[in-house]
């Protein structure tokens, strides 16, 4: 997994008793090396707009990425694609999964930020090869989504609406971010802004003495929540319970 990382998808892998590798990212994503250093098999990115740092995975750190997991037929790359839709500057770079050729892709997504919350709806896209074994050995496990919620989504992206809802959005949200990063000037040189090119989160760097929770606190009593960098790093690396690797 990436350090720092998504903790609530770090918490459910190792709640099912996997050995987690945290790896360190550099300004493109994810490192190349240490997966070839490991004996992982299975590596979870967000390579769109990474949680929590922003870093938009530019396409030859992709490729490499794809290449890893080609080189073992049991290779498989999880691709949390949680808030792609928000780009705010340069072109859109393709999915891990649009540019795969080997089926190598596991495709998670979701309709919470792009739609609503309240409608708790997610999707998986499957390579073929698990797909079929998904088929077979789980064919027992049924959606929790109501079908009447899934044939409006179906409706509301095959006759257009998804599309203009997200360009309606999308106008919206950069208006609100930009006005965020222009109030966040105030600061000058006392804070460095990160993955400002997308998503809907920023991360603040403050040049002061100042500890991350003193900021949090005092942010707090104005009324401003806002999360520490530090919860979302993976700290220990834990025992080797089970042979696979995420």
């Amino acid at each position: 997994m990436e350090n720092p990382t998504y903790k609530q998808a770090y918490k459910i892998f190792t709640g099912l008793h996997y050995s987690v590798l945290p790896i360190d990212l550099d300004q493109n994503g994810i490192k190349i090396l240490p997966l070839y250093e490991s004996e992982a098999n299975v590596v979870y990115v967000t390579p769109s707009h990474q949680y929590p740092l922003g870093i938009v995975m530019p396409i030859k750190r992709r490729m490499e990425l794809l290449q890893w997991a080609d080189k073992d037929p049991d290779r498989y790359i999880i691709e949390d694609d949680h808030d792609s839709e928000f780009r705010y500057k340069g072109k859109p770079i393709p999915a891990l999964q649009g540019i795969d050729s080997s089926g190598k892709v596991i495709y998670l997504g979701t309709f919470s930020r792009a739609v609503a919350p309240a409608i708790r709806v997610g999707y998986m896209v499957l390579p073929k090869r698990l797909l079929e074994l998904y088929k077979k050995n789980l064919y027992y496990y049924s959606s929790t989504v109501s079908r009447v919620d899934q044939n409006i989504i179906t409706h509301f992206i095959t006759d257009g609406y998804f599309e203009r809802h997200l360009n309606k959005m999308r106008k919206i949200y950069k208006s609100k971010h930009d006005l965020l990063v222009q109030c966040l000037k105030i600061f000058r040189e006392k804070v460095i802004i990160e993955g400002e090119n997308g998503g809907l989160h920023l991360v603040l760097n403050f040049n002061s003495k100042v500890s991350e929770n003193e900021i949090i606190e005092t942010a707090g009593k104005k009324g401003i929540k806002l999360y520490g960098l530090s919860e979302h790093y993976i700290k220990n690396r834990i025992p080797f319970l089970h042979p696979q690797f995420c």
